[in-house]
């Protein structure tokens, strides 16, 4: 178990009207994706067609030094200067800081391997020193359970861990066997304790990526385990969060396989879902009075695409017995703006927080706006 305690006085909210409440209280913000590699090792095999007829005949590589995806042919990549590898490090997540500051615990997705030295197998690499960065930016804990954690391979991935220990960030959703990886991390504060697991169903390194007896690894997005861990960290704290980067919906719509696997956690015991992965920011919903966030968008990144949108965060708050409040603060995220993101205000917030009220109004989930910030009101358990 990876414990994080800290103590503090219980104090009153007042946001949007709601009351001043006498019970303590926690911020919890989460964000999706941050992956700050600014390059990007594009493919140099490509492979032909196979014939689909021909069941031994398998598709032939082209080596080609130029070859990538359609994918990455559209890809923006930033062309930043930087005077010191500090600046660098810190940049991305600059403007966000005092959100994160002004929060209890912060968590993010880490979606890259932090290594100075591991060879790039897949198309990120992001130096050790980020870790170092994130934490003073003001994260708390991030999950390196996610496709592009085994992108410089095992000896990247252990850098990784090592780099999140040296910073005292702490990690769930992955470690040094599977035993290591399935071990949550609990949060505590005002006496509330918030426990958080974290999963991947895949990974673009495919099976080897995932953690195993004697094998360093990503956490297996497998049902059985998930069930039998949220079982055992139950009865320790009040609310359990279950990070999980899935395979969801391109599009901004949730999948039916995705909700129904959702439920299955909440009837499992989850409070919280932290849902990740796909750049599309989609509805939250609220099923039986806990909150499942299928996916916010990316936070911060070193390149961008034409289609991807500016994204959101969520601030939820919670008291001793419930989830008190759920938040939606826009980001900027188009262009170049993903490689340092802020607040978003105005029309542009609206704009955004107009899509997650009618993707969460499809989850039968109501959210309202208040100015900039969209409100989720969560029943007592």
């Amino acid at each position: 178990m990876r414990l994080r305690l800290s103590s503090g006085a219980a104090f009153c909210l007042f946001s949007a009207g709601v009351a001043c409440a006498a019970d303590p209280q926690v911020t919890l913000l989460m964000g999706g994706d941050v992956q700050w590699s600014l390059t990007l090792r594009p493919p140099s095999v490509v492979f032909g067609e196979a014939d689909p007829k021909d069941k031994d005949w398998r598709a032939i590589p082209h080596s080609d030094p130029e070859a990538m995806s359609a994918h990455d042919k559209i890809a923006i990549r930033f062309n930043l200067k930087f005077a010191s590898d500090e600046e660098m490090l810190n940049y991305p997540m600059k403007r966000l800081a005092p959100t994160l500051h002004a929060a209890d615990f912060a968590f993010f997705n880490l979606e890259t391997p932090l290594s100075d030295t591991a060879r790039m197998e897949g198309e990120a690499r992001t130096p050790a020193g980020f870790a170092k960065a994130l934490r003073a930016a003001g994260a708390s804990v991030v999950t390196v359970g996610n496709n592009h954690s085994f992108d410089t391979g095992v000896a990247g991935f252990l850098d990784t861990l090592r780099a999140l220990d040296d910073a005292k960030l702490l990690h769930v959703g992955g470690g040094r066997d599977l035993a290591d990886g399935r071990k949550p991390v609990i949060l505590e504060k005002n006496g509330i304790r918030i426990g958080l697991l974290g999963y991947a169903q895949f990974s673009n390194m495919n099976e080897p990526a995932f953690a195993a007896p004697g094998r360093a690894g990503i956490t297996p997005m497998d049902p059985v385990l998930i069930k039998e861990d949220i079982r055992k960290l139950k009865p320790q704290v009040d609310y359990v969060a279950v990070s999980v980067h899935w395979g969801t919906d391109a599009s901004g719509n949730v999948s039916p396989a995705n909700r129904k696997f959702a439920h299955e956690l909440v009837d499992a015991g989850a409070d919280l879902i932290l849902g990740h992965h796909t750049p599309q920011p989609k509805g939250i919903e609220l099923y039986k009075g806990k909150v499942i966030v299928y996916a916010p968008g990316h936070v911060a990144n070193g390149h961008n695409h034409p289609d991807w949108p500016d994204n959101y965060l969520v601030r939820f708050t919670l008291g001793k017995k419930a989830v008190t409040q759920v938040e939606v603060l826009p980001i900027a995220g188009k262009g170049q703006a993903l490689a340092q993101p802020w607040l978003l205000e105005g029309d542009a917030a609206r704009a955004v927080l107009e899509n997650v009220q009618k993707r969460s109004a499809a989850l039968d989930t109501e959210m309202n706006m208040s100015g900039n910030v969209g409100l989720i009101r969560v029943s007592e358990r």
